[in-house]
Formats: C-alpha cells, sequence, structure tokens
C-alpha cells in the first residue's frame, strides 16, 4: 500500500490553490491563468467600499485609484499633476482655486463629466446631515461655484496652506452624482452603484472571494493595457507568498520579513521597495500618570535602540525614523535620529520622580507587522531603565474599537502600538489631526495636548507662503518630536510589493498603495 505524504507547505499551497478555483477558470471570472490579458494580485484584505468619500483603509484606496480620477493627483514621485483639471490657480484673496477641466470626460455610465459634478461631489461630502467619512479633511471649503461647463472655483473659507495636497488625497475622487444621489449611502457597495471617470470598472464584487476590473474602452486618457485586473483576498500572509511562487497569483504586498529576503534571490520574482509616508510608533496615554509629565516620555523615548529593533526584526522592511514625518511628504522637516541613551534615560526618570522606575502596560496588535515581537523588544530595552512592563496583545478589530471616540478615562491602555502616515502626504494631516488637542481619541488616539503645538499647527495651516508654512511645521516637529513627546517613532516603512518578474509597469505608491493601469506581461520571447 502506497502512501501520500504532505508537507505542510504543500498542505498549504494546495488551500491556496482550492481558494483561487473560484476565480481562475471558472465560468463567473471566465478568467484563466494563462490568459495574459489578466492579472490577479492578491491583497491582504478585501475592500470595504467603492467610495472615496468614506474609504479610510488602503485595499479600497487602490481600487478607487483605478476606477476614479480627481481633479489633481500625486505622480510616482509624489509631485501634484492635473489630472480631470487640466490646469489651476490661486486668486489674490488666498482663497478662491479655479480649475479648468478636461472636455470630453465621460462616467462609466457614459454621462458627462463637467463643473456642476465637481459642484455636486463637494455638496455630497460637505452636507454634515449625510456624516460621510471624509468630511473632516475638507471642512476648509466653504463652497463650490459652477463658472461655466469646464471651469469650477472652490472657495476656501480661510487660506489653506495644504489644500493642494488635500485635493490630490483619494477621497477627492469625483464620483458620478446621479448614481451618488439614487444610491445614498449605499453608493459604493456593489459593481452596479460604482461610476467614475477612471481607466477600469468594477464588474464584479464577491465578498472575501474576488473584486474583478475591466478595462473602461471609453476612458479618456491613455487606456489600461491589461484587459482585466483580479483583487483575490489572502489574508494569511504565507498563502500569498506561496501562490506568488506557484505562478498563481502575479503581485502580492504585505509580505513577511523572512520573506522578502528570500524572494529577493528567486530567479522570477522580483521585489519593488518604495520609501512611503508610513512609519511604525508607539504612542502615550498623556493623560495618565505618569505620562501626563514630558519628562517621563522623553526617558522612554531615550531608553529605546530603534536600530537594534528594526534592522533585526525587519532587514530590509525599514529605515530610521528623523522626525515624526517620513522623507516622502511636504513639510517634513529631518530631525536626525532620537538618540539612544539609557543613562540620560535614568537621570529624566530621577527628575521626574520616579529613580526606581514604574510599572506600566505595553499594548499591541499582530496586525501590525512584527507587532508582538517589537512590542517585547521595546518592553525589554524600558527594563533596562527600570520600567517594568506587561505586554498586552489584542486582536485587530478590539484595538480598532478603542480609538474610536473614547474619553481619557475610558480609554485604558498606557503605551500602545500605531502606525502613522498621512494620505494627503502633507504635514497637516501628519500632525494635526493625532496630536492637536481634543477631548477624545477619535483621532488623537493618545490624549496629546501642547498649547504651544496647537498654535503652532493653526498658524501653518492658514499659511500659504511654503518657506513660512514649513518653518512653523519645523517647530511644531520639534515640539513633539523631543521636548513633549507624542510617541515613541521607531522607523519609517518601506512599501514592498512582490511580483512575477514577467509582470512590467505595476506603480507601487509611497502611499502604500499599488495600481496596475499601467502594467502588462512581457512575452517570453521579449
Amino acid at each position: 500500500m502506497k502512501r501520500s505524504f504532505l508537507t505542510p507547505k504543500l498542505l498549504m499551497r494546495c488551500a491556496v490553490l482550492l481558494s483561487l478555483v473560484g476565480c481562475v477558470g471558472c465560468a463567473g471570472s471566465e478568467v484563466r491563468q494563462e490568459d495574459r490579458d489578466t492579472l490577479i494580485f492578491a491583497s491582504s484584505a478585501d475592500a470595504t467600499i467603492f467610495d472615496p468619500h468614506n474609504t479610510t483603509d488602503h485595499q479600497s484606496d487602490q481600487i478607487i485609484m483605478m476606477v476614479y480620477n480627481g481633479l489633481i493627483k500625486f505622480n510616482r514621485d509624489m509631485k501634484i499633476v492635473g489630472d480631470l483639471a487640466t490646469d489651476w490657480s490661486l486668486a489674490e484673496d488666498g482663497l478662491t482655486w479655479t480649475f479648468h477641466l478636461r472636455d470630453g470626460v465621460r462616467f462609466h455610465d457614459g454621462s458627462a463629466f463637467n463643473a456642476e459634478s465637481v459642484r455636486r461631489n463637494f455638496a455630497r461630502v460637505l452636507d454634515p446631515a449625510q456624516a460621510h467619512k471624509r468630511l473632516p479633511l475638507f471642512e476648509a471649503i466653504e463652497k463650490v461655484e459652477v463658472v461655466d461647463e469646464l471651469t469650477v472655483n472652490i472657495v476656501t473659507r480661510y487660506p489653506f496652506g495644504p489644500f493642494e495636497p488635500t485635493m490630490a488625497h483619494v477621497s477627492a475622487s469625483i464620483i458620478n452624482p446621479d448614481l451618488a444621489e439614487a444610491h445614498g449611502k449605499n453608493y459604493g457597495t456593489t459593481p452596479e452603484t460604482t461610476s467614475g471617470t477612471g481607466p477600469y470598472k468594477v464588474v464584479r464584487w464577491r465578498k472575501d472571494l474576488e473584486v474583478v476590473l475591466e478595462r473602461n474602452e471609453d476612458y479618456w486618457g491613455e487606456k489600461g493595457k491589461l484587459e482585466r485586473i483580479i483583487y483575490r483576498p489572502l489574508p494569511e500572509a504565507a498563502s500569498r507568498v506561496i501562490a506568488l511562487e506557484a505562478g498563481d497569483v502575479d503581485v502580492i504586498t504585505h509580505i513577511p520579513p523572512t520573506d522578502v529576503t528570500r524572494l529577493e534571490g528567486v530567479e522570477d520574482i522580483v521585489i519593488l521597495k518604495e520609501p512611503s509616508i508610513g512609519a511604525q510608533q508607539f504612542r502615550f496615554h498623556c493623560k495618565r500618570e505618569p505620562f501626563t509629565n514630558p519628562k517621563v516620555r522623553q526617558a522612554i523615548a531615550y531608553a529605546v535602540d530603534r536600530r537594534v529593533i528594526f534592522e533585526n526584526l525587519l532587514p530590509g522592511l525599514a529605515l530610521a525614523s528623523t522626525g515624526p514625518l517620513t522623507s516622502r511628504m511636504r513639510g517634513r522637516a529631518d530631525l536626525g535620529e532620537f538618540p539612544y541613551d539609557p543613562e540620560k534615560a535614568k537621570a529624566l526618570l530621577a527628575e521626574a520622580g520616579y529613580p526606581n522606575g514604574f510599572k506600566t502596560t505595553i499594548a499591541t496588535t499582530p496586525r501590525y507587522l512584527m507587532g508582538v515581537e517589537i512590542a517585547e523588544v521595546l518592553g525589554a530595552q524600558l527594563k533596562e531603565v527600570g520600567i517594568e512592563t506587561e505586554i498586552i496583545v489584542v486582536d485587530w478589530g478590539t484595538m480598532h474599537q478603542l480609538w474610536d471616540g473614547l474619553t481619557a478615562e475610558e480609554y485604558e491602555h498606557e503605551i500602545f502600538i500605531m502606525g502613522a502616515g498621512a494620505s494627503s502626504a502633507d504635514a497637516d494631516w501628519g500632525l494635526r489631526p493625532i496630536f492637536f488637542t481634543a477631548e477624545t481619541n477619535e483621532n488623537n488616539y493618545g490624549f496629546y495636548s501642547n498649547a504651544e503645538f496647537d498654535d503652532v499647527i493653526i498658524r501653518a495651516m492658514k499659511e500659504i507662503d511654503a518657506e513660512k508654512r514649513n518653518a512653523l511645521y519645523r517647530r511644531a516637529q520639534e515640539i513633539v518630536y523631543f521636548e513633549d513627546p507624542g510617541a515613541i517613532w521607531l522607523y519609517d516603512i518601506y512599501h514592498v510589493v512582490a511580483a512575477r518578474r514577467n509582470v512590467k509597469g505595476i506603480t507601487p505608491s509611497a502611499l502604500g498603495v499599488v495600481t496596475f493601469q499601467n502594467a502588462y506581461f512581457e512575452s517570453d520571447g521579449s
């Protein structure tokens, strides 16, 4: 009698292949792996909604960027360029921005895009009664005026320095206003309720199984090279890696550090790395003793050897933080790496009244890459200066709920893991929501409050002179990084994408997303 032996890796691959059966070769998708007009991208999670005014996750954002256009956008180098607008300018009043729009653009259902479409989009997102999630991003806008069919004025309530990066944000994408009005809160929840002007359109969405995009043959710009793109959620990182190596999928992200190093040596795989807007940090509950004392937070910042953490746990995936904002963000000040100085940490603890240290907790979640391991190393380093820690591991759903409008009394965690990175790639959104004084932790998760910081941030937000604005943001970053720390900045993050070597033209973005408008397959004979 013959026996069949399946290794764990082979069992994992079988599971991956079975999960792909619903896509490859099925009648519903009509996709064959050998069809080089179709690219399969294995994502870490499914999208949540295709409504730009309500998206807050990368999985949704990267599909929205394929389906919609904004008036302006970030290019590969994070420069702001025209999209649906051919040119734009600011009036002498410092409030009125005039956009000249492209002629001949149509939504996926064939209806015309024009200045009225723009007006209705912002009327929708700015209507407080509709309570769209991205309303706070656009609150500086007072009104939108139609000048003529292809000219629109956007008027701000005050001179608004970060206006352009805000308008380049994915949530400023222009949706079909007729469809949005017809479907209300259900807009973007199905292919039938989703319509943009972009190079691809959503034709199928099977929740937690696949999202299928097809090329928009009537696109106003350069048409996509691929006929079809399939987004297939594979939550397990090992499953994504195995599927890529087997050729069952073409592109993956969210790759374990050990696999990144190994895949760099695989002949048929290419690794792309892009310095991103993202950083990893641990924040403090600034309203809870002893973290109300800035010297305690300074001490902890000096007690952490950041390079030991990211060079050992995330080789090739991270680089040293040199301030609260990464190098890909406007208004960022290079303040240098925070020095590792345990003796200074002990001295600061003594000055703060804790010569023998104290006990605290560190909350983390496996959702962040190496989140548990980083917390454990952090705890060990704090022990060296007398701070005893208990590591609390929390599932993502529970952790996320704790950042949703609790008061300082209601929130229990003292040091807790947190990602950072403004999707507008600008200092305003990278600093103001998360460190400006607030009563709840809906955005300011650690209840940080500093009067000088608040004053500087508001002045910077209302400053349109770039040089003056950057000087103000530098001061704000000095406060929150060195003088009155709001977090322990550990490292900046590379956005890493792995692809089959024959896939060309994919676009990994510093925003932490990957898009495929210019992607194609290189034939074996090329």
